[in-house]
């Protein structure tokens, strides 16, 4: 059963404590609490849950037993806020204690945490914590900056299943059972651990008994999982060996679920996804309740700090939520939705909230009062533009400065695709005033990608082509779509029709550098290496390792052996764990004979991305090499495992059982095999299966 809800001690832990009926403001009494000083600390973020996601909300949507307790023995925030709608740039919030436009992550691609930004590790660590951080998933994925302070950053999400649309993403009860490995080893040391679970997170697919007890409601299974993930976690904690940790516990941002025309986050900043949950356990230093005032992310650095006793928060935009500084409502929130602006070119999306009003900042304005409307229904614009001045006017202007976009290379594209976000190098030219770039005239095209994802994932691949080719008729210009469509073709071995799809939109003018990669790798594929070189040319100097590695792969293909060699070089110098540039090196080699030099790039490439395909066959190829079949055959069963459409794959596989005698196992591979190629591949291939047959 849930704990009973507080409702209505919306006054405040300071009247709380004092007895003032409706004071809102003021420091905490702690006469009989124990003094700020050095704790444990450890911080929660669940991504993608809803504020009305759990028991202790009292929404009644879904049963989270363990998160209900921390908040029935801890302080609660019933109105909290995020300022951005995705997971980079809440975290990177979260971590900092300043807002977007100070610490400059506007979307999950294209933006680093400058090291230089003190994070809540650099300032504990400062101090003599140990600091462990523990992610699930790869946007928040150590190459983006958050590690910064951090002694043991575990971001090893890479192994676990794949498919189409589909990266890995490490279960939540892995990531506990790691993070308790950490925390056990450095009993008897002040301690920072961050554990971050992603499994609410779309798609949704919950285990079972939770997939049977939310049967229509698998997002809400999804959570209900989560919080069965965090118990061993949430019960270590809650017996421990010395003072009590500080535990904060809060998510990202939440999850639209159809509300306002969104399936899932990142275009709007309704409450939806905006409101977060946010809880804090420190028994003994503070009590237990409830806060209706405005509670922000870039409060929980400073909150931290304070309850510690360190010093160093006052240069901060946020402000420590249990002393005098925490007035009334606050100074406002501030929040943007940038990604759709980014990743099309439809128009940005910023706000602000206080004293209970909302204000969005789009083409076509809304105003809503959270108080009598919490799910933004009517509209006040119209009826009360003073008070929709009034907040927009209370943006800080470098909030409409994003900044330079960093060069956004494929790996982060695909990755990011395959969680369900719309991500692209550069986006289309349109006027943030004009109204047919309001998201709200356009969220149906996100619906229709995600419909498409969604098509294709579950094996619906006609549905998903149709729909990306309709949705390119009605937007020429959409570079995320030809992305999703030509992976469709490619991954489905019709690369000609990749091809043809690439061109056109270069023929359009959407020619940026990850599409002219795309469409120099599938012109690879088709034996045509002098047209991939000359796509290419304009990207002969990237700093960016992917582009350098398919360069590296042309110049191969054209027998230019030490070009490919200082192309793998390079690509390896921007990224020296780059698993793609470790295995075009390992496979370059191989060619030219080195096999043990080659494996042992092939084996370091695939530690770090075991869902390499053609590293895995080429690794089979060295294995075959050195006259070991049986590992050879391995290798290729794996690659054929991560890429059942990889021709070379299956044909070496079924060559390598033939040759051990389990001919009727590669017949089987073999007409996979021949499937996949035509002309004169697919004439010898049945060739060798009518063989096969007779012997």
């Amino acid at each position: 059963m849930p704990p009973m809800i507080r409702i209505g001690l919306a006054i405040g832990v300071a009247a709380a404590l004092l007895g003032v009926a409706g004071c809102t403001g003021g420091e905490p009494a702690r006469d009989e609490l124990q003094a700020r000083g050095p704790r444990d600390v450890v911080l929660i973020t669940i991504d993608t849950l809803r504020w009305d996601a759990t028991g202790f909300s009292g929404a009644g949507k879904v049963e989270t037993p363990w998160l209900d307790r921390l908040a029935d023995e801890g302080w609660v925030a019933e109105a909290a806020h995020a300022h951005a709608v995705m997971t980079l740039p809440s975290h990177a919030s979260i971590l900092t204690g300043l807002p977007p436009y100070d610490h400059g992550i506007r979307d999950n691609a294209g933006f680093t945490l400058s090291p230089e930004i003190p994070t809540l590790a650099t300032r504990l660590a400062a101090a003599e914590w140990a600091t462990g951080a523990f992610v699930s998933a790869f946007p928040l994925d150590r190459r983006f900056g958050l590690g910064s302070g951090f002694e043991t950053y575990d971001d090893d999400y890479e192994g676990y299943a794949t498919g189409p649309f589909t990266f890995p993403e490490r279960p939540g009860h892995a990531t506990v059972a790691r993070a308790l490995e950490w925390w056990d080893a450095r009993r008897g040391k002040r301690r920072l651990m961050w554990v971050h679970l992603f499994t609410p997170h779309f798609p949704y697919a919950p285990r079972a008994p939770w997939a049977s007890r939310y049967p229509d409601r698998p997002y809400y299974g999804d959570v209900a999982m989560t919080d069965a993930e965090l118990e061993p976690l949430i019960e270590r904690l809650l017996d421990p060996t010395g003072p009590a940790p500080i535990i904060v516990v809060t998510s990202d941002h939440g999850e639209s679920l159809g509300e306002h025309g969104e399936d899932t986050h990142g275009v709007f900043a309704y409450e939806s996804t905006l409101k977060v949950p946010f809880l804090i356990h420190a028994p003994g230093l503070l009590p237990a309740g409830s806060d209706g005032r405005e509670a922000r992310h870039i409060d929980i650095v400073p909150t931290l700090l304070d309850l510690l006793g360190l010093d160093g928060f006052d240069g901060l935009a946020g402000r420590t939520l249990f002393s005098s500084a925490w007035e009334g409502d606050g100074p406002g929130t501030y929040f943007e939705a940038l990604t759709a602006n980014i990743n099309r070119g439809w128009a940005p999306l910023y706000g602000r909230i206080d004293g209970g009003s909302k204000a969005i900042r789009l083409p076509e304005p809304e105003l809503y009062d959270l108080a009598t409307d919490p799910v933004e229904a009517r509209n006040r614009v119209e009826i009360d533009r003073a008070t929709y001045d009034a907040l927009i006017v209370g943006i800080a202007e470098e909030a409409y400065e994003t900044g330079d976009r960093e060069v956004v290379d494929e790996e982060v594209l695909e990755r990011l695709r395959s969680l369900g976000y719309v991500a692209s190098a550069s986006p289309s030219e349109a006027s943030e005033h004009d109204a047919s770039a309001d998201p709200k005239n356009l969220i149906h095209h996100d619906r229709a990608l995600q419909g498409a994802l969604t098509a294709y994932a579950s094996g619906r691949p006609d549905e998903a082509i149709r729909t990306l080719r309709e949705l390119l008729a009605e937007q020429p210009r959409m570079a995320v779509a030809y992305g999703h469509l030509s992976f469709m073709y490619s991954d489905l071995g019709r690369t000609d029709e990749a091809v043809e799809l690439l061109e056109r939109a270069r023929a359009t003018g959407v020619d940026t550098e990850d599409l002219r990669r795309k469409l120099a790798l599938s012109l690879l594929r088709l034996g045509r290496a002098d047209e991939a070189a000359e796509v290419l040319r304009p990207d002969s100097a990237s700093e960016n390792p992917e582009t350098q590695s398919a360069l590296g792969r042309v110049a191969a293909a054209r027998g230019r052996t030490r070009e490919a060699l200082e192309r793998f070089d390079r690509a390896l110098e921007l990224d020296s764990s780059f698993p793609a540039g470790l295995i075009d090196r390992g496979t370059l080699l191989l060619a030219e004979g080195e096999v043990e030099q080659a494996i042992g790039y092939l084996q370091r490439g695939l530690e770090a991305d075991p869902g390499h395909a053609e590293g895995w066959n080429a690794l089979g190829v060295a294995r075959s090499q050195r006259g070991d079949a049986t590992q050879a055959i391995e290798a290729w069963r794996k690659a054929v495992e991560v890429d059942p459409r990889l021709p070379d794959a299956l044909f070496n596989l079924s060559m390598g059982l033939a040759g051990t005698g389990r001919r009727a196992e590669a017949e089987l591979y073999l007409e996979r095999y021949a499937t996949l190629v035509q002309g004169a591949e697919r004439r010898r291939a049945l060739d060798l299966l009518a063989r096969l047959r007779k012997s």
